[in-house]
């Protein structure tokens, strides 16, 4: 079922024909902060979880209005977008493979400073922000995984904003690329010019003018709302020295959920 608000739509729609409990510690694997999960903490949160199918452009949160669950994405990214209106969005960070939608709400405010939306639809597990909050003190690995995602949040719009006033067209269009498919390993991305100059915060005519030229040195395909890479590293070349930033900020992030992990799995 889709509810539209505002003029965004929001996906609630649990997947069928699962065996949930198997089901679920399979796509744990598939998200960084989920794989974490010492067993307590995921025997804790699995029956609260659901996993769901996220559609392209779903909106899963509203700026001012209180986060009702985390998604982790699986094979899915959200975007995290200042959204001024229907016509002026441009993205401040995505959330893939490695983290979720909704951290902030251990900022101390449950209400969500941006519009989140799908980008890459896919699955996503499904978490009620009510549930995780009246439990935190008993989920400690949890707690301090999205703490240390919200300072990934704030790493990279930092970076994100940088990127926008002192970078080209062109070398902003591949760093959003190339971040795309490290956040979630996909190589065919189901995105219009007119959506890629959204979320880039150029215009249409200047992102398909680079497309084309991506297109002509074998770096990307590119078809009727499809953009599929072809040549990794060619497109990183064609990057701003952001990307590596971005990847750098993720991997070390990565990193220390392992030690968090750990650190909170209880001795055997």
């Amino acid at each position: 079922m889709q509810i539209h608000s505002k003029g965004f739509s929001y996906c609630d729609s649990s997947l069928n024909g699962y065996d949930e409990g198997m089901a679920l510690d399979d796509l744990f694997e598939n998200n960084s902060m989920l794989r974490g999960l010492p067993l307590a903490e995921r025997r804790s949160i699995v029956p609260s979880c659901d996993i769901i199918e996220l559609h392209l452009g779903d909106g899963i949160e509203e700026a001012g209005r209180p986060i009702q669950f985390f998604h982790f994405p699986i094979d899915s990214a959200i975007s995290l977008t200042n959204a001024q209106d229907q016509e002026h969005i441009v993205e401040v960070t995505v959330s893939g493979r490695e983290g979720c939608s909704g951290a902030s709400i251990l900022l101390g405010d449950n209400r969500s400073p941006c519009l989140a939306m799908v980008q890459i639809p896919g699955r996503a597990v499904r978490l009620a922000a009510a549930e995780v909050m009246d439990r935190l003190p008993s989920l400690p690995y949890l707690h301090a995984a999205l703490a240390r995602y919200n300072l990934l949040i704030m790493s990279l719009a930092v970076i994100s904003v940088g990127c926008s006033q002192f970078h080209s067209p062109a070398q902003r269009l591949a760093r959003w690329l190339k971040a795309h498919w490290q956040r979630t390993g996909i190589e065919s991305f189901p995105f219009s010019s007119d959506f890629l100059a959204l979320q880039v915060g150029v215009d249409s005519a200047i992102v398909k003018e680079w497309l084309m030229d991506f297109k002509k040195q074998g770096i990307v395909d590119v078809g009727r709302n499809i953009v599929i890479i072809l040549d990794q590293e060619g497109l990183e070349r064609e990057a701003c020295r952001c990307y590596s930033l971005a990847k750098e900020a993720v991997e070390e992030y990565v990193d220390a959920l392992g030690h968090l992990s750990k650190s909170h799995r209880q001795p055997s």
